[in-house]
């Protein structure tokens, strides 16, 4: 077991699909180089992630996995047989088996703004994982991520949430190539048309906190060609995908709702989905419209629907990376994701 710590890294923009506060006009405003990201699920005014030193990200969220209805009530039990939580806190999907099993017992300190660091596996030598601090917006109050294994929990950051409606940062995980960082053995690039499933697993301590001022989310980028991506955004002609845990309560998706308590093949639960056009790339957000801590499920399922639906992912295009993470506006001390995995196919 190793214990690191990396000071600032490699400065290269981020770019993620903006979320909104609840006050903000349908469409979040981006920036282009410089400051904010355009993609991810950040705040209105563009999120993801600006990078002096590390990069950002903006992560998505996580659909359900296997078929199955939802179950009612309760605060967060859990569905065996795929169905999502309705109501109440943390529910999380079990389906039978997914097919996701790396492991790392790595541990790491990330003491700065713009930390990373490269995280090995234990059953597999020829796979790596990255995380990133990603704290791009003001104030930073020195906040730090102790990294255990493929999870990682936020310590003492800032009480005070942004003043502009921007996310402080987006501390996440990711397999792909963001930048000058490449982890091992991703098997991305990949071309949509050819995936075949990708069985993934993100684990949070959602359902210990509440839903004011941060989310749980994959954020997806989709590249027009297999060009690793170098820049902040998956650049015209790619697009953003993004799976979100739950709705905040003063922060919501870039865009309009398109669909209201949407059916995803494959995916239990039921999603909003949001969609704003208004930029290239595009962005989708699937929000659970329970609250979930959990969730095992096949990515592929979010993707294709997307592609099946004109929302902006095409069958030509190239899934380049996978972020799993918090947004968060303000507070957030000891918000904890307990294992990322993805597993391309």
């Amino acid at each position: 077991m190793r214990s690191i710590s990396f000071l600032a890294a490699l400065g290269i923009l981020a770019s993620a699909c903006a979320a909104n506060s609840s006050s903000s006009s349908d469409t979040g405003t981006t920036t282009d180089s410089g400051g904010k990201s355009s993609s991810g699920g950040a705040s209105s005014g563009g999120s993801g992630g600006k990078s002096s030193s590390g990069g950002a990200s903006s992560g998505g969220s996580g659909g359900k996995s296997s078929s199955g209805g939802a179950s009612s009530g309760g605060s967060g039990g859990k569905s065996n047989s795929g169905g999502a939580s309705s109501g109440g806190s943390g529910g999380a999907s079990q389906p039978g088996s997914i097919d996701c099993t790396d492991v790392s017992s790595d541990t790491f300190t990330i003491p700065d703004q713009y930390g990373w660091a490269q995280i090995s596996l234990d059953n597999n030598p020829n796979k790596t994982y990255f995380f990133i601090a990603n704290w791009w917006g003001s104030p930073y109050s020195g906040q730090s991520e102790t990294i255990n294994g493929l999870g990682f929990t936020i310590k003492s950051p800032s009480s005070t949430p942004s003043a502009n409606n921007n996310p402080l940062g987006f501390p996440t995980l990711f397999i792909g190539t963001y930048g000058p960082k490449a982890s091992q053995g991703s098997g991305l690039p990949r071309q949509v048309s050819s995936l075949t499933s990708i069985p993934t697993i993100f684990s949070t301590n959602a359902d210990t906190k509440g839903v004011s001022n941060y989310n749980a989310a994959y954020d997806v980028w989709f590249t027009q060609s297999s060009a690793l991506v170098t820049g902040s955004s998956p650049g015209p002609g790619g697009a953003y995908l993004m799976v979100w845990l739950f709705m905040p309560s003063d922060r919501r998706p870039r865009g309009t709702i398109r669909s209201a308590g949407s059916l995803v093949k494959g995916v239990s639960g039921a999603w909003d989905v949001w969609y704003d056009d208004s930029t290239n790339p595009p962005c989708v957000s699937y929000v659970s419209i329970s609250k979930l801590s959990s969730l095992e499920f096949d990515l592929n399922n979010f993707i294709q629907d997307a592609v099946e639906n004109n929302y902006g992912v095409k069958s030509s295009q190239y899934l380049s990376i996978i972020f799993a993470g918090f947004e968060v506006w303000g507070g957030g001390d000891g918000l904890q994701v307990k294992k990322f995995c993805a597993n391309v196919k």
